[in-house]
């Protein structure tokens, strides 16, 4: 290294604010011309380079959250008609939010206009892959929750005895199914623990399930034809889960049921309460079983004139509303003169309208219990038709003849 003497550092500088606080004791070493040694930078490269300085973010500062007070300050009224407006799954959230919310929810009925119950492979967390399922799918006027499943979740769906489904539409709801019989074993289990006021409260059941058992091809003598009950058997369970206050009506054109499934369904006590039947059979059953629904469409392979006049009397004798009707349709059509020998009345046409339509053959006027109304029955040779209509006004009440 290389000495240096103080009169080799040039005497005129600009000084720095750093420099300018020195003290006079410092200056008089400087000024004495004593030689110092400065080090190079070359001294310094054995030494271990300091590390980075990582600038240091001062931590925030938690505040409290300041509480949501709209929702509460809302009054109850306003707070049900928000609730009324939310489908589903919005309720399912709002009701697991409080105990307030809870009961806010519980007390609010769900409107329905249907409920879609079939089978569908959906994603299983248990198995980790597609499994067949029962789910259901609920609809209103402005919203729609689909694909939801668990007979908890279906049963909610009724916790407010004011929450009724105008239809349940059960879609290819197969018994032979395994997710469809362990659906309807856990069903029938949870609604015989939580009592009747669970059951499920809708004004129709539409059934879509035309599923027939394969027979086994060839002679059959030897084999062994695998016993499976009537499907009557499956519905009335289904049946059994509605509560039979609230159910009016039947749409069952879709099915695979016979005449002794009719059988079985007339045993219970939900089918003498319909006031609508509504249903398709390939065997011909026994009329009385439908004498005491107000609405009846009833089609099967044929009908003889005492069925079409009973159903006549049976119109005839109740204290029907107006706008109460029966449509009987056969797939083989009837001798028109042969039913008319069958009506216990004198046979009369008396057409309402001035031009009658080329297919009806037949239109006569029955009286009824009311003096203001009269029964009037149109038929052809494979459709009767009759509908309860005032007396003054017939052509507006039993509507067109298409």
């Amino acid at each position: 290294m290389k000495p240096i003497s103080l009169s080799d550092i040039p005497t005129t500088y600009e000084s720095t604010d750093c420099e300018s606080g020195l003290s006079s004791e410092y200056s008089s070493e400087f000024s004495s011309g004593e030689v110092i040694s400065i080090p190079s930078l070359e001294a310094y490269s054995d030494l271990p380079a300091a590390a980075p300085q990582v600038p240091v973010v001062p931590k925030p500062v938690e505040k409290p959250l300041k509480q949501f007070k709209f929702w509460k300050d809302l009054p109850p009224q306003f707070q049900k008609d928000v609730v009324k407006k939310l489908d589903y799954k919005a309720r399912c959230c709002l009701r697991k939010s409080s105990i307030a919310n809870r009961d806010l929810v519980d007390n609010c009925p769900l409107p329905m206009s249907y409920i879609t119950i079939k089978t569908d492979r959906t994603y299983n967390p248990k198995t980790k892959q597609l499994d067949e399922q029962v789910v259901f799918s609920v609809f209103a006027d402005n919203w729609k929750s689909v694909n939801l499943h668990g007979v908890d979740d279906f049963l909610s769906l009724f916790k407010n005895r004011r929450s009724v489904a105008q239809s349940c539409w059960f879609d290819c709801f197969d018994e032979n199914k395994p997710c469809v019989a362990s659906f309807m074993t856990e069903l029938e289990k949870e609604i015989k623990i939580r009592g009747a006021q669970s059951k499920i409260r809708a004004r129709k059941i539409q059934w879509n399930n035309n599923y027939k058992i394969s027979q086994p091809k060839g002679n059959i003598s030897n084999q062994k034809i695998s016993s499976s009950p009537d499907p009557g058997v499956h519905f009335t369970n289904i049946l059994n889960c509605f509560d039979s206050k609230c159910l009016k009506s039947l749409d069952l054109v879709k099915s695979n049921f016979t005449s002794s499934t009719i059988n079985i369904l007339a045993k219970s006590s939900h089918w003498w309460l319909l006031k609508e039947i509504n249903l398709e059979l390939q065997q011909k059953t026994m009329i009385d079983l439908f004498l005491t629904a107000e609405r009846l469409l009833y089609t099967t392979q044929t009908f003889n004139g005492q069925d079409i006049w009973k159903v006549i009397q049976s119109f005839q004798s109740r204290d029907l509303p107006r706008g109460a009707h029966f449509q009987l349709t056969a797939h083989k059509p009837w001798d028109v003169e042969e039913v008319l020998k069958s009506f216990q009345v004198p046979v009369k046409d008396e057409p309402v309208e001035s031009r009658r339509s080329p297919f009806i053959k037949h239109t006569q006027r029955f009286t009824t219990r009311s003096g203001e109304l009269v029964l009037v029955v149109k038929l052809n040779s494979e459709v009767v038709r009759g509908v309860i209509c005032r007396a003054n006004c017939i052509k507006e009440d039993f509507g067109s003849d298409s």
